[in-house]
């Protein structure tokens, strides 16, 4: 699975060198400032198993081949023009929990790797929230993370 930005996206970017040792934040304030100047798209593309004895699932030693399965533009993700410096997103962002496991049995991570991370992944969340001294619970929409759509 990858990312790549839309080429027009790519171009637009302005903040291209980052020092991360110039101060304790630098990643946040430069995405700040460049969604507040434009939007971005970047394509979301998986690699498709053809052979399974040549694309083993299982063997994450095993580098699938492009010339086998050329990636596959399966979405896209679009990110508004939009200000994120609220501290209050912060405070949403930081109660949240990632895991790949909140889809469709369709889509369910495959191999051995996604197995075991799907139990490290929960007992990080857990460790965190209760830390941070959040309850730890999960959204049932995208609306109780980001709000009604506009």
């Amino acid at each position: 699975m990858r990312f790549t930005p839309d080429p027009s996206s790519a171009a637009a970017v302005v903040r291209r060198t980052i020092d991360p040792t110039s101060a304790a934040e630098v990643f946040r304030p430069a995405l700040q400032g460049e969604l507040r100047e434009r939007p971005y798209t970047f394509d979301i593309q998986v690699q498709l198993c053809t052979d399974l004895r040549r694309m083993p699932v299982e063997d994450t030693t095993v580098e699938w081949p492009e010339q086998l399965s050329p990636p596959v533009t399966v979405a896209r993700l679009r990110l508004p023009q939009q200000d994120i410096s609220d501290p209050e997103n912060l405070e949403k962002m930081d109660a949240l929990s990632f895991t790949p496991w909140r889809v469709t049995a369709e889509h369910a991570p495959l191999g051995n790797i996604m197995r075991a991370r799907k139990e490290v992944y929960r007992q990080s969340s857990i460790a965190r929230h209760k830390l941070n001294q959040q309850p730890r619970t999960e959204p049932r929409s995208a609306d109780e993370i980001l709000g009604p759509a506009q």
